[in-house]
């Protein structure tokens, strides 16, 4: 299990209950942070996001019912949060979830079959993307105090205009020391148990391991595999409409609230056993690359072959729904909408053809990595298409953007530790 966890509890909605489920969503959304249902800003401090959203029913040949996605980022054991979250928000998970299919009722409703209900309809997503693994939500909100404590310190001092770099970091030291709301942060940051990190090291070595070992046994298999792909791409059709304006323009009203946005979509995977498969184990060898390569702020980006990768997402998740027919995908992200297609057809449009290219009106792709993307009008408009209203969205630190975070990261790593005056001047420039 990772210091980090997603959650996503996927429930069917009765379906004469959809329009008063839509209704009660929208009031909690009305006032998130301290609404009666899910007070999400007292039920647990280590909820980095959270969400409800609502899919659509699928209509045939999948024939599905409507669902109610919950969806959280926490720190720690999912089912830790979700005892937790039980005890704080028992009258609004009842309101909320008496909507769906199974939802236990009268004198069955306690503790334990809420627990037992949100258990059972758990399901696991394909890939997962955590900005930076064993950053918390305690060590976010801390470092975030440390970095406004000190500039409102300086702010008060009159160091002489000899002072330097140094001597002006030494004064920030003795500040930070002698502040007792600062305690929490006057020490260096804890790396992750090594066990914890050698576990991790012999799990990567030994996947990647054996995908080498399947890559030069099935090499024939995969080269045909590849070569049945292109075919089967020459023949793909995108999208080639463009949503409504009115429809654009209310998801965008849900947006650019906080430094920070949410973005809910879904599709339906290409028919057929090809596709079905190529996904999954694309999402599958995806997992493995953001487990243990893109962790650490940057995805995507490998700098040793000058790849520049994508460094505005907090979080992300790819989850494979009704037999893996359809896909949803929903993810944190810094800036707008906007921005945040540019970034990704700019920096990595191979990965995102990777991804969802096997995905109903996706722009045509080559060899699953080539052009797709590229075509960026096409590709928004595929975006377009797809994305989905998140009826109900949680953030604790709507004002940091995901750089702001490890900005603040380094400055408290900047506290310790000898600095020369070059170093000391560039690290009160990120103060």
């Amino acid at each position: 299990m990772m210091p980090q966890n997603e959650i996503t509890v996927c429930a069917p909605v009765k379906p004469d209950l959809e329009g008063n489920l839509r209704q009660v969503l929208e009031r909690v959304n009305a006032d998130v942070q301290n609404n009666i249902l899910l007070p999400f800003a007292r039920i647990s401090d280590s909820l980095h996001f959270a969400r409800l959203l609502i899919l659509d029913k699928a209509e045939q040949p999948l024939a599905k019912p409507a669902y109610l996605f919950f969806m959280a980022n926490v720190d720690g054991s999912p089912r830790i949060f979700l005892q937790e979250f039980i005890k704080q928000a028992r009258d609004g998970l009842d309101v909320i979830f008496g909507h769906c299919e199974g939802y236990p009722s009268g004198q069955a409703v306690d503790d334990g079959s809420r627990f037992a209900y949100l258990e059972s309809r758990l399901i696991k997503a394909n890939a997962y993307y955590i900005n930076t693994i064993g950053r918390t939500v305690r060590q976010i909100r801390d470092e975030d105090l440390l970095r406004r404590s000190i500039h409102s310190f300086i702010d008060t001092q009159r160091f002489p205009g000899s002072a330097g770099a140094l001597e002006i970091r030494r004064s920030i030291q003795e500040y930070v020391k002698n502040t007792p709301a600062l305690a929490s942060v006057n020490s260096p940051r804890k790396p992750l148990p090594l066990w914890w990190r050698v576990k991790e090291k012999l799990r990567f070595y030994a996947i990647v391991s054996g995908l080498v070992v399947a890559g030069i046994v099935f090499f024939p298999a995969i080269a045909a595999w590849l070569l049945i792909i292109r075919q089967k791409e020459k023949q793909d059709a995108a999208d080639s409409h463009r949503a409504e304006l009115s429809r654009l323009n209310s998801l965008r009203n849900d947006e650019d609230h906080f430094v920070h946005n949410q973005f809910s979509a879904t599709g339906y995977v290409k028919p057929g056993i090809i596709r079905m498969i190529t996904v999954r184990v694309i999402l599958a060898i995806a997992q493995v690359g953001l487990r243990h390569i893109f962790n650490n702020g940057n995805l995507a980006g490998v700098k040793a072959l000058g790849l520049d990768g994508v460094y505005t997402i907090h979080f992300a998740r790819w989850i494979l729904i009704d037999n893996n027919q359809r896909m949803v995908f929903a993810s944190n992200y810094d800036g707008s909408l906007e921005s945040y297609m540019v970034d990704f057809v700019d920096k990595v449009a191979w990965g995102l053809n990777l991804v969802f290219s096997n995905g109903v009106g996706y722009p045509k792709s080559r060899w699953l990595v080539l052009d797709g993307a590229r075509d960026e009008q096409r590709f928004k408009d595929f975006i377009g298409n797809h994305q989905i209203p998140t009826q109900v969205w949680y953030t604790p630190y709507g004002h940091l953007s995901a750089i702001n975070i490890a900005n603040n990261a380094a400055i408290r790593d900047g506290l310790f530790g000898s600095m020369k005056e070059a170093q000391a001047q560039e690290w009160l420039r990120r103060i």
